[in-house]
């Protein structure tokens, strides 16, 4: 090998060293932000689950009124209690199951509502893990390019495995 040629392939290997410091350093941000895009994600997560049990609370509240509504409906008074009473045990009666379809109605609102939350943290955590997929694919693609960064420094390599500054290349 000429003195030119071994020239060349040492400059070649220092643009190639100094691409992959480059390379190095970009994908060590990259890797940041998946680091700070799984904290988000995680931090999501709680908020998506303490969502799911707010629903399932109300969804509970709701069912138990619900069934206290239909468990007083066949307790309506019969005809011999309308009589006794004088026909108070149906307004009594009344007031009662709408009292409780009012509670049911009420319950209504809290599932909507937690519904809704639900829908915003699971939109949220969707639109989080979206954009942790861009770095991770940065990352990706960092990394080819680090290796054929590392491979194109190897090949520049003289015989003896090391470099022309004489410390072994890595």
């Amino acid at each position: 090998m000429t003195a030119d040629q071994q020239a060349g392939h040492q400059d070649a290997a220092e643009a190639a060293r100094t691409r992959l410091a480059a390379l190095q350093h970009s994908a060590a941000g990259a890797y940041a932000a998946i680091i700070a895009a799984d904290a988000a994600l995680q931090a999501a997560a709680g908020r998506r689950i303490t969502a799911e049990r707010a629903l399932r609370q109300a969804l509970a509240v709701r069912q138990a009124a619900a069934r206290a509504a239909a468990a007083h409906d066949p307790a309506r008074p019969g005809p011999v209690a309308l009589l006794a009473s004088r026909f108070r045990a149906r307004s009594a009666w009344g007031r009662g199951q709408a009292s409780l379809d009012a509670a049911a109605a009420a319950a209504e609102h809290p599932v909507a509502d937690a519904r809704q939350a639900l829908a915003a943290v699971r939109d949220e955590f969707a639109a989080q893990l979206h954009a942790r997929a861009e770095p991770v694919a940065e990352l990706h693609r960092l990394t080819a390019e680090c290796a054929a960064a590392r491979a194109e420094i190897s090949a520049s390599r003289p015989e003896g495995g090391m470099a022309g500054s004489g410390r072994p290349d890595g």
